[in-house]
This record gives C-alpha cells, structure tokens and sequence, in this order.
C-alpha cells in the first residue's frame, strides 16, 4: 500500500527531474555541433554578427539543451509508446525551438527569419535520432546511464542503425510479403 508521503515524494521527484537529470553529454556536444554550424553557415557576415549569433547560440545551448533532453529522457517513462515518441520528437522539441526563435528574433530582428524552415527540418530530424539513441540507452544520464566515452563509441553504430532503420524495415516488410505469396501460391497448387 502506497503511503501520502510516497505520492508526494515521488510527483515532486517528476517535477525536478529536467533539473535532477539535467543532460550535460547532450548540452555539450549539441553546444559543439552548433557552434560549428553557426561558424559555417555565416562566414559570409560580419565577424561582430556572426559573433553575436554564436555567442547566443552557444550560451542558449548550453543553459537550456540540457533541461529540454532531460524531458525528453523523461518521456521514456510514459506508459504508451505513441505519447512517448509525440513528447521526445516533436511537442518538446518544437517547444525548445520556438524559444529559441523568440530569442533569436528578439535580439536579432528580421535577420533570422531564414532560419525558419531549415531550422524545423532540422529539429525533427535530430529529435528522431535522439529518441533513437536515448531509447537505446546513449546519451542519458542518471541511474541509467553509461559514461560519456562509453555513449560516444556506441554513437557511430546507432547512427548507422537509425539511417539503415528504413532500409531494413522495407527489406523485412517485403520478404514477409514474399513468404506470404509463395505460401498462398503453395496452397492454391
């Protein structure tokens, strides 16, 4: 029998999880690959802009890419698989973007509204590979996790996998058609 005081303890461990599991590994390396997208994409500005956008970047990442992973760590914990994926895929990531928009906008005026469809193309793509690796026990922290050098030797594979997945998923779907005809060829005979 559950206790009043376990019921309690337990809601309010929920709610401090995105701070109890804030996700460094995810927080760094995103910092990385987005400073260095943001390097390469704008060389064609001026040094003190590109600057500026960087440094908002970077500092946007660095404080908030963690709370917003460990959301997404914590929707593995939802009971139907559907919910689970529409959380870590798109209502959290779609959430982190538009703050960064609003950021973004805020400072920088009408000079980031080329980023609108690339940058959503984006987020839903690196939210797919992340439910990928997350469920797959990579870049999670916690009780569950691995070390970092651990998570980075298994990222190569699940990349692999996660760009293979449909690939292999029409290979399985075909060949079980096939069977399926070749059995009702053999019964029709």
């Amino acid at each position: 029998m559950r206790q009043p005081g376990q019921s309690r303890e337990r809601r309010r461990s929920e709610l401090l999880f995105p701070l109890t599991h804030w996700n460094w590994k995810v927080a760094m390396l995103t910092a990385l690959l987005r400073g260095a997208a943001c390097v390469l994409a704008l060389r064609h500005m001026e040094v003190r802009a590109r600057d500026h956008f960087g440094m908002v970047e970077a500092a946007y990442v660095l404080l908030t890419c963690g709370f917003f992973s460990a959301l997404q760590q914590q929707s593995l914990k939802i009971g139907r698989e559907a919910l689970a994926w529409l959380s870590c895929v798109i209502v959290i990531p779609l959430i982190s973007l538009g703050c960064d928009a609003g950021l973004h906008f805020w400072l920088d005026g009408r000079q980031t509204r080329q980023l609108g469809p690339a940058a959503l193309a984006f987020t839903i793509l690196s939210a797919t590979l992340h439910w990928h690796m997350i469920r797959n026990g990579a870049l999670i922290v916690g009780e569950e996790s691995h070390s970092l050098a651990t998570d980075l030797k298994r990222i190569p594979r699940l990349t692999a996998l996660y760009f293979a997945a449909p690939a292999l998923w029409t290979w399985k779907t075909l060949s079980a058609a096939m069977r399926r005809d070749e059995a009702f060829a053999a019964v029709a005979d």
